[in-house]
């Protein structure tokens, strides 16, 4: 595994740069904005609640399953400051749905589970990272994308909808980080997997956990993986798992390693679906 750490003096170069953080009022997010605005970045912030206290950063209510919304967010942005050069998507919430006791309506009928989770902690996902690209691949220069996705992507989780979001998140930030290369584009796209952490995933998260014996780390540790993964020019398509403050590349040392375990002498599927798009020339 390759473990790193993220010292100080990498965290450079913000002045000048323009950051969107989606779900920026509170949790990582809010830890996300303020150490981006200390470290000298212009950030805008989309999430539905204002911040509590807002300081010098640019607040736009959106609710991130609105593509207008989402559109709304980044054109503040670029009409603002006149480019964008980072994303964070990151709004989210916990776990709503409960798959094995279902609602019936007035007719006696089930009715369908709560979307709610999947549409934000996925969908969502991907229609912000899709808006971000449109606006940074006009750039030069680019950008860095980054994700919020879970270690409960990684294995089976009870919280269905939660991890089930979480695990598209990362095929979605995997697959996604390998077109923008295919195409060309000057854009980077890692996505991060951390264990638990102080956040408002679940009401009073961090003393539930404590009441289990749990450790929850703060959230100032996942945003600072965040700017480093913004400035670090070396880093595109990784998966950074983050546990107890400590930083793990998953993606090349682990999860691409154990697939070419098991698939053996044959393609990539990647692979054969290179070939299949040069038959259409």
């Amino acid at each position: 595994m390759a473990s790193f750490e993220i010292k100080d003096e990498v965290l450079t170069g913000f002045k000048g740069k323009v950051a969107v953080v989606t779900g920026g009022s509170s949790g990582i997010g809010l830890a996300t904005v303020e150490l981006l605005g200390s470290l000298g970045a212009s950030v805008v912030n989309g999430d539905v609640q204002a911040p509590k206290t807002p300081g010098d950063v640019t607040f736009v209510q959106a609710d991130v399953r609105s593509w207008t919304d989402l559109v709304k967010l980044f054109k503040t942005a670029k009409d603002k400051h006149g480019r964008v050069d980072y994303v964070f998507v990151n709004a989210g919430i916990g776990p709503r749905a409960n798959y094995l006791e279902l609602e019936v309506d007035e007719n006696g009928d089930p009715k369908a589970p709560n979307s709610d989770t999947v549409d934000i902690n996925l969908d969502s996902v991907i229609n912000t990272t899709t808006v971000a690209a449109h606006y940074l691949k006009g750039q030069p220069e680019g950008g860095s994308i980054v994700l919020m996705g879970s270690s409960t992507g990684l294995h089976p989780v009870r919280a269905v909808d939660y991890s089930t979001a979480k695990a598209g998140v990362l095929g979605f930030g995997r697959g996604f980080a390998k077109i923008v290369e295919v195409a060309g584009l000057p854009i980077r796209v890692n996505t991060l997997i951390p264990s638990w952490t102080d956040s408002q995933v679940l009401p009073d998260l961090k003393n539930i956990l404590a009441a289990v014996s749990q450790g929850c780390q703060p959230a100032s540790v996942v945003a600072r993986a965040v700017a480093y993964l913004f400035v670090e020019k070396s880093r595109h398509g990784d998966v950074i798992f983050i546990c107890d403050g400590k930083y793990t590349e998953v993606e090349k040392t682990i999860l691409a390693p154990a697939y070419d375990t098991i698939r053996g002498e044959h393609p990539t599927d990647d692979e054969v679906l290179a070939r299949v798009f040069a038959l259409g020339g």
